[in-house]
């Protein structure tokens, strides 16, 4: 069987046999007069969805067709936000070292937007010591970060995470 091995920059990004979209997004941030570039794999047929963020002028991204014996899937088995695992969720955004589920993606996103009380356990932080586990981004070059659990998502990225569970969801109950 067959699969894809996407690494940017010489580092593995993600590994998978489900990968039937790729999709780079550019996109103005108004905020800090800065370019976002995204990279999004995934398919419809598919919970586990990978995400990186500003990716920069000269990065490399490869893409190779392997043979499934070539790797080991890596993705990950739970939440790093609340722990549930990868088949109990309907959708999970793996990032640089952390992956989201579509509950926790929902919980923060609505407190972050609303300004209330994010769910127990979770705080927003801005020492710069939190980095964001899916662009790398830290306190200072973002408006602080989600923080549960050991692991941090910042506002930009929990929106692109809601974006593509949104997306994934749309095309789960379109059957596409």
């Amino acid at each position: 069987m067959v699969a894809f091995q996407i690494t940017i920059n010489g580092q593995k990004y993600c590994e998978s046999e489900d990968i039937s979209a790729l999709t780079m997004v550019v996109e103005e941030i108004r905020r800090r007069d800065a370019l976002r570039i995204s990279l999004h794999a995934g398919g419809p047929d598919s919970a586990l969805q990978w995400l990186t963020g500003n990716l920069r002028v000269g990065d490399e991204i490869t893409i190779r067709i392997v043979d499934t014996s070539e790797f080991e899937a890596t993705g990950p088995s739970a939440c790093s936000f609340c722990a549930r695992e990868v088949h109990e969720a309907s959708t999970v955004v793996q990032g640089h070292t952390a992956a989201i589920c579509d509950s926790c993606i929902t919980n923060f996103s609505t407190a972050v937007k609303n300004g209330t009380e994010l769910p127990v356990g979770a705080s927003m932080r801005d020492e710069p010591t939190w980095i964001c586990g899916f662009c790398h981004n830290q306190p200072g070059n973002v408006a602080g970060v989600v923080v549960r659990n050991g692991s941090a998502v910042c506002p930009e990225c929990l929106r692109t995470c809601a974006e593509l569970a949104h997306e994934t969801g749309n095309n789960l109950r379109d059957g596409t």
